[in-house]
């Protein structure tokens, strides 16, 4: 049955469990098509980290019907293009293409992550190719910083009732780390160990119709794409094992990374909210004015005025169960210990005067017209629809979105300040050469 969430978006959940979402837009000749997986690394087996990525890679490497060469050429066929991608809580694998080549797109996406042959030679050859990956993440400062930063970001404890043939998969680690805190791509030694009975047996748990959510946007037809994905998934043939997810807690402290660089980067966690939260809009008001651009306070303070900084920026995270808010600069080694100070002196104004009625209309004015930008992109759509259902919120139309944040009053950011504008609970990582920090953090 075909629900209509608003205009010109539809939903519909079919017998296998799959959910699909769809968005008609008249006006495009193109389309974008993903097939999210509501599986990450954070439901990675606590001894092979780095398995939802490597399974992502190995979806690419053929099926009984076509090999690796043969969905390059359909997909160049079409005049589209083809990929994944793998997050903390989900895969993603995707393609962009004119409108009229969708259902074989569609068709390609349902046979690469339902029926993967994880042919011995690929999955060595594909192997190598995850550890260059993983080399050339670790020869980069800024990536390798902040995998260094996250790793240390949450803890949690084990959750009552885990299953014990799945148990290590979403239990703390025996340090007390949480799962988020593991990296996407896993290390080298877990790559190199992993085996193939491992990864078939996490992908016939995780890789199941009624995990996934088929969004589609763009020159489309919703009853067509929801008639044809019920001819292209059918009902997983194992019986469901529950992966119960523990809400993860944000650490608190201060920590210096010894490395060798030309730059210091400094990462700063402060609490945020997560993917439901209704004060995550006015948290997003908030971060705009304290480090969403070119306007907002540490761009103008640290970079303008002080010059000691080129990136300086703060941002929202959202998880389905947990949120951070990701303050970050890279800076001279000799300027991280002022760097430092001028972030957290700034956490301290927002506490103690808040925002200014002109910040507040700006900032809104801002985020109104980034929405509106976004909704130019297929693709962007399409990772609205799909982000939002995997994360299990609400989906709310352009026009809903834009009423939520143009209804954020002064009083709503004051609570969201007194909220997460907490510098006692930051969680401060600075990844550089020996300097002063080494005795303050």
């Amino acid at each position: 049955m075909i629900e209509p969430l608003y205009h010109g978006v539809f939903s519909a959940t079919l017998e296998s469990g799959l959910r699909i979402l769809v968005e008609e837009v008249p006006s495009s000749r193109s389309a974008s098509v993903g097939l999210w997986i509501n599986a990450g690394s954070r439901d990675d087996p606590q001894s092979a980290p780095g398995s939802a990525h490597f399974l992502e890679h190995l979806m690419f490497k053929g099926t009984p019907s076509r090999d690796a060469v043969t969905i390059s050429r359909e997909i160049d066929a079409l005049g589209g293009h083809l990929n994944g991608v793998t997050g903390k809580e989900s895969t993603c694998y995707y393609a962009d293409l004119p409108g009229d080549s969708l259902p074989t797109a569609i068709e390609i996406l349902a046979d690469l992550v339902q029926h993967p042959t994880f042919d011995p030679a690929e999955l060595e050859l594909e192997r190598g190719v995850v550890l260059e990956e993983i080399r050339g993440h670790d020869d980069d400062p800024e990536q390798y910083a902040y995998a260094l930063f996250t790793a240390g970001l949450w803890h949690g404890l084990y959750p009552n009732g885990a299953s014990p043939n799945r148990a290590d998969t979403n239990r703390a680690d025996t340090n007390g780390a949480h799962p988020l805190s593991r990296s996407v791509l896993g290390d080298k030694s877990t790559i190199e160990s992993v085996t193939r009975t491992q990864l078939i047996e996490h992908h016939s748990h995780l890789y199941r119709p009624d995990k996934m959510v088929l969004a589609v946007c763009g020159a489309v037809n919703a009853a067509a794409v929801i008639e044809l994905a019920g001819d292209l998934f059918t009902p997983s043939p194992h019986p469901p094992t529950p992966v119960a997810r523990s809400r993860p807690h944000l650490k608190s402290g201060r920590c210096h990374h010894e490395r060798k660089t030309a730059q210091t980067h400094v990462y700063l966690a402060l609490p945020g909210a997560d993917a439901q939260d209704e004060d995550r809009f006015a948290h997003a008001v908030v971060n705009t004015i304290f480090g969403g651009g070119m306007s907002s306070r540490l761009f103008r303070l640290i970079r303008e005025e002080r010059g000691l900084a080129y990136a300086v920026l703060s941002s929202s995270i959202h998880y389905s169960d947990a949120g951070f808010w990701l303050i970050y600069a890279g800076v001279a080694p000799k300027n991280a210990a002022e760097t430092v100070d001028l972030v957290l002196s700034q956490v301290d104004r927002l506490q103690q005067k808040g925002i200014t009625p002109d910040e507040l209309s700006l900032a809104k004015a801002k985020l109104r017209g980034n929405l509106i930008l976004d909704l130019e992109s297929n693709s962007n759509r399409m990772s609205r629809l799909g982000g939002a259902a995997i994360a299990e919120r609400e989906i709310l139309s352009p026009d809903t979105l834009i009423a939520r944040l143009d209804a954020v009053s002064e009083d709503d950011t004051r609570r969201v300040i007194a909220r997460f504008a907490d510098a006692d609970r930051a969680n401060l990582a600075v990844v550089g050469p020996a300097t002063v920090m080494d005795t303050d953090a």
